[in-house]
């Protein structure tokens, strides 16, 4: 071979080389969607709110946001105080309620596929056995658990639900969420009144699982995998409850302002709960979630519709609820999504549809049962300073 046919080659082999490592590199790239966006102009604006409330009290935060000005993800304060581990964009955060939008996908999924309708007695698809104890099965529709106008009661706010959770809550058992509300008088008709109601949830995911044989893992194969949720855990998934990131769970039972360990107890509640709550997953995965139902094609437009028929509910903040989300006007405009509080956490997930916004927000802090300041913080200041912060 002489010099000039060698040269020749050796340009080529190199050339071969440095095509196959840019696609190795853009492949690499593309494996995750926070790749793809613009860092926010406001990113550091952001981070100083998650430090402020970090810095007075709440053990940790996580939060999103992504716009037309770009992506940003952080977090502050702790995923274990035992060990002084930093809370992470990485860390695997509860959904609380957060679950119920989970449930109403699935549920609506069933419907696109013709297996049910929205209309359906809930009596034609749950056993007796399951209803047994609960009045008009023979009338409350699918839809009406969906929008929480089955007029049942809400085992959340029983208070032999309520006891237990304080003072024996490991031996509560699944098989025990439904029990709580049997035999209970409903509060109105079906149909005629808004309530909300975890027990409609619970019997949403019993449907779910009689229909598909195992709800969990319809959950899995229709709506993580499809939508490449790689962070996203529920009863399906080996690792669950506690996945590789889990945080810590805390709470200030007493609203002294120190908080304590309550890991076990939230671990075995989400472990236990259905379809009103049970999801675990990043906030990147949770934004995922979001952003599918509202642009992606999932589900078709007419389902997408049925989710958004929002039943008008009064007030100056949560306005409105459709088929497991929630219609919120909270200064800036309308935002559709849903929250979740639970003893050892606290999540929110909205879209503002005028604005192309998505937030998403999370702490490993106890945000319900108890009115304490720093549930309150989370809950009521923090989230507004977040929001405010990316409007103006």
């Amino acid at each position: 071979m002489n010099t000039s046919s060698f040269k020749t080659t050796q340009m080529k082999t190199i050339k071969f080389i440095l095509i196959v490592a840019l696609l190795v590199l853009n492949l690499g790239c593309e494996k995750e969607e926070d790749t793809l966006e613009p860092p926010h102009p406001k990113s550091l604006k952001f981070q100083s709110v998650l430090d402020e409330f970090t810095a007075s009290g709440i053990p940790g935060l996580s939060a999103l946001v992504v716009s037309q000005d770009g992506f940003w993800a952080g977090a502050s304060g702790y995923s274990s105080l035992e060990d002084d581990t930093p809370m992470s964009i990485d860390s695997e955060v509860f959904s609380a309620s957060i679950g119920k939008t989970y449930c109403a996908v699935a549920t609506l999924l069933l419907v696109q596929d013709g297996t049910i309708e929205l209309d359906d007695p809930i009596s034609n698809h749950i056993s007796s056995t399951v209803l047994q104890g609960f009045d008009h099965t023979e009338v409350i529709t699918v839809r009406q658990l969906l929008n929480h106008t089955a007029g049942l009661t809400n085992f959340d706010w029983n208070e032999t639900f309520v006891n237990d959770v304080l003072t024996d809550p490991l031996s509560i058992e699944a098989s025990d969420i439904l029990d709580y509300e049997r035999g209970n008088a409903f509060y109105a008709l079906p149909g005629t009144e808004f309530k909300y109601s975890s027990t409609g949830y619970e019997l949403l995911a019993a449907l779910i699982e009689e229909v598909t044989g195992n709800h969990a893992r319809f959950y899995s194969e229709r709506i993580f995998a499809p939508l490449n949720l790689k962070n996203t855990y529920y009863k399906n998934e080996s690792e669950y409850p506690l996945t590789k990131n889990l945080v810590n769970s805390y709470f200030d039972q007493l609203d002294t302002g120190q908080v304590e360990n309550v890991s076990e107890i939230q671990n075995h509640l989400t472990n236990i709960f259905t379809g009103s709550d049970g999801i675990i997953a990043t906030p990147l995965d949770y934004y995922k979630f979001l952003k599918e139902i509202m642009t992606g094609s999932l589900l078709t437009d007419e389902m997408k519709a049925e989710m958004l028929n929002f039943i008008p509910l009064g007030g100056d903040d949560y306005i409105g609820y459709g088929l497991g989300l929630w219609q919120r006007n909270v200064g800036y405009g309308i935002a559709f999504g849903h929250d979740g509080d639970a003893i050892g956490a606290g999540a929110d997930m909205w879209y503002f549809p005028d604005h192309d916004i998505y937030i998403v927000t999370a702490t490993n802090m106890g945000t319900v049962l108890q009115d304490t300041q720093l549930g309150r913080m989370y809950n009521e200041s923090f989230l507004i300073a977040m929001i405010t912060a990316v409007f103006e």
